[in-house]
């Protein structure tokens, strides 16, 4: 038995779906997602006058939007190398992104993230580049080759999101990207990455055309696709993509993520010679690959319920597959009527055959359904088609929506074929995930109030985007998700922490239940922001001295020392180094030392720390130019009584003497290690004229706030001012997990160079 692996996210792109969960939409009503294409249509995208009027010329296709968009601001590409990239390889780079977004997963952060993908061949550079006179003499023919070949395909998203582990292109024509799948685990098994993403991509080139319907061929003569009906005659092929993020189960679950569902078991194979022709189906290679895959999984063959097949409408194709997988699920022939049951379906029935990202098409689906807990149907079946004889096997069609629940005896098992021409044949045992880690979670049919009633402490919301028109569309997006999801808010706030990019325009809210953080970020004004350019305000880290901090901040101080162990552990380091010191004086002094030392555990990198009177001495410690048990002799003996700043030993900082990096007067955003009140700013104390200077504390200043929410409010306005924090070292009460959250909204424009026209677009 192999080791399962865990699917942690998912992304797509497919005809009539810009998304997973518009896909599912799609499959639930039956659509039929193949678009007719008018003669205006099929003039506008280059076809020839005189073909589209030949007689077996079909005006259909599966089209994908915007198949020649991405937003370059978001992933740092120049126009020029947009217009140059081949749009598959773009389709790929966009959705590893969001994948890696849904699983809540940074690259670069602490996993090895392998990639394996393919893509179909096309005509790109040819028609569009290589014929292009102005632009091709300007890239040449190394920068057209290095844009557009398939081997180029994984290692350039691998560069442009920082993957650093395997990064293999997978070339098995139609079963390309469940032979992806199949690697990636492999790999996830071999311990050659910590996650591996695996996919695969197309986008027909020509684009946008119909097809020429040659008798006996495998094209449909009407362009509907109907997989396992009598009036099946053939596929029609078309554009999209699809992307899975697979981890091994036990880290998975180590690490609180998502889990759509488990590859058990897996298989590749070829057919060899023991077929017709080169392109023709072996009913033994197939058999061989499922069985297989199932001996992997070490699981019963009857305990499969659905089996998504490669299913291309031929009428050479499907009988072969049933029969194939008949004779691997003969186990199925020995069990009680019950249990004799497997439905079987095709997504090539809704959105056409996508070649190389087929595979990964049908395994998406696959998840979604055991997540959604039904069966979509075959869209437009009607009869079943009679050279299947599905009568003598166990198989039925899913004819409508059907229920498939999860059940109390056994987990719910499911098969995924992708077979290619040339015969590399891919099978794929998906078994449903733990229902705690669902993405749809134990609290199935929760809403809002029934996820609050956990609340039991405030959650920092995070969010970010290129510009501030971004910023307002993912504010948005957060709030209508967390509004339908029923996610726990400490779980979607530790998602927005640790699963995504910090984009230049930041913002964060504080917000201790769903209703709260939906509510609040409907107003943009309640959320702590950065607005302008971008541009980082640096930390100042301030240690006011204990004359400075508030009487009564004693009881804040206890609170945290209750909340936070680290906190209290520095406290008490603090207070060991005392002797007859005055008692409140010396609790003051430590609670500043635990405050700031804090904010260094946590990753905030200050760009100076000032400190007057018994805070120059912290700020000595903080810097590195002083020990603490020094410091508290110091103290006891009355020094310590001018400010201190310095070049740190051991911290990232700059003195705040004028001629450095970061003189007097400088913008700043001052953190203090106390209380900040209204009366006064600590960058007066400074000789600093307040200009762009602002100033937040890690005590509260009066009344009965918690000293936690301060901490939070602290810790938003570090963030969106630019400087980042090792979020993934705060102290949470429980241990938080990564949920599916809406990805980034990207700004898409069109690249591309028309067929054999002057160029358009380039530049750098």
């Amino acid at each position: 038995m192999s080791d399962p692996i865990a699917v942690i996210g998912l992304a797509a792109r497919l005809p009539d779906a810009a998304n997973p969960e518009e896909f599912w939409t799609n499959l639930v009503a039956g659509r039929n997602s193949i678009h007719r294409l008018s003669v205006e249509d099929l003039l506008g995208a280059g076809a020839d006058p005189e073909e589209i009027r030949r007689p077996g010329y079909v005006r259909a296709r599966p089209l994908l939007d915007d198949p020649w968009g991405l937003d370059r601001g978001y992933f740092g590409l120049s126009e020029r190398e947009c217009v140059v990239r081949n749009p598959q390889h773009r389709l790929l780079l966009e959705l590893c992104s969001s994948a890696l977004q849904n699983a809540g997963q940074v690259p670069g952060h602490h996993d090895v993230i392998g990639l394996y993908a393919g893509c179909a061949e096309d005509r790109y550079a040819e028609d569009h580049l290589r014929a292009d006179p102005e632009l091709y003499p300007l890239v040449g023919e190394t920068g057209v080759t290095l844009a557009n070949n398939a081997d180029y395909l994984t290692s350039f998203v691998s560069y442009r999101l920082g993957l650093t582990g395997p990064s293999i292109p997978v070339r098995t024509a139609c079963s390309s990207s469940l032979v992806a799948v199949h690697m990636g685990a492999q790999a996830l098994r071999a311990g050659e990455c910590d996650i591996a993403l695996a996919g695969g991509v197309e986008i027909e080139m020509p684009y946008g055309l119909g097809y020429r319907h040659v008798r006996g061929g495998v094209e449909s003569s009407d362009g509907v696709c109907r997989p396992l009906d009598a009036a099946a005659d053939g596929t029609v092929f078309g554009s999209g993509g699809g992307v899975v993020v697979l981890k091994r189960l036990d880290e998975a679950l180590a690490d609180g993520d998502t889990v759509w569902g488990l590859i058990r078991g897996s298989a590749v194979n070829n057919d060899g010679a023991q077929r017709a022709t080169f392109t023709s189906p072996s009913v033994e290679g197939q058999r061989r690959v499922i069985a297989e895959a199932l001996a992997v999984a070490d699981v019963d063959p009857a305990g499969v319920s659905y089996v998504e097949l490669h299913g291309t409408a031929t009428q050479v194709g499907d009988p072969v597959e049933i029969q194939g997988l008949k004779d691997a699920l003969s186990a199925l022939a020995d069990g009680e009527p019950a249990a004799r049951s497997c439905v079987v379906g095709s997504v090539k029935s809704n959105i056409g055959h996508l070649g190389p990202a087929a595979g990964v098409a049908g395994l998406i689906k696959t998840l979604l359904a055991l997540n959604h807990e039904a069966l979509p149907p075959v869209a437009g079946f009607r009869t079943p088609n009679p050279l299947l004889e599905l009568e003598k096997t166990p198989f039925r069609v899913a004819d409508r929506l059907l229920e498939w629940p999860r059940s109390p005896k056994r987990p719910r098992l499911a098969g995924v074929s992708s077979f290619g021409f040339g015969g590399t044949n891919a099978h794929v045992v998906v078994e449903e995930g733990p229902e705690s880690r669902s993405p749809l979670g134990a609290r199935r049919g929760t809403g809002p109030g029934e996820a609050d009633q956990d609340a039991a402490e405030s959650q920092l919301l995070l969010w970010s985007a290129c510009d501030e028109g971004a910023e307002s569309t993912v504010r948005r997006y957060l709030a209508a998700a967390l509004g339908g999801s029923g996610h726990r808010l400490a779980d979607a706030a530790f998602t927005t922490q640790v699963g995504r990019r910090a984009l230049p325009v930041r913002a964060a809210l504080r917000a201790r239940t769903v209703k709260q953080a939906v509510d609040t970020l409907a107003d943009p004004a309640a959320a702590v922001t950065a607005r302008g350019d971008g541009t980082a305000l640096p930390v100042t880290l301030v240690f006011p001295g204990t004359s400075e901090t508030r009487q009564g901040a004693t009881d804040w101080i206890a609170g945290l020392r209750e909340r936070h162990a680290g906190f209290a552990t520095a406290v008490d380091e603090c207070l060991g180094h005392f002797g007859g010191a005055d008692e409140r004086a010396a609790a003051l002094f430590a609670a500043e030392y635990a405050l700031g030392r804090m904010l260094l555990d946590w990753g905030v990198r200050p760009a100076r720390i000032v400190g007057r009177g018994a805070g120059a001495l912290l700020a000595a410690t903080a810097l590195g130019t002083k020990e603490l048990a020094e410091a508290v002799r110091s103290l006891s003996a009355g020094a310590g009584t001018g400010p201190v700043g310095g070049a740190a030993a051991r911290q990232p900082c700059v003195s705040p003497a004028p001629g450095n990096d970061m003189g007097s007067g400088a913008p700043s955003l001052w953190v203090v290690c106390g209380a900040v009140g209204t009366a006064s700013a600590p960058w007066q104390e400074y000789g600093e004229d307040g200009a762009g200077q602002r100033a937040v504390g890690l005590l509260p200043h009066s009344g009965d706030e918690d000293p936690w929410d301060t901490v939070l409010d602290a810790l938003a306005h570090v963030w969106a001012h630019g400087t980042d924090v090792a979020w993934e070292a705060l102290p949470r009460l429980g241990t938080p997990g990564r949920v599916p959250l809406p990805h980034y909204p990207y700004a898409r424009r069109p690249y591309m160079v028309p067929r054999g026209a002057e160029r358009t677009g380039g530049g750098s």
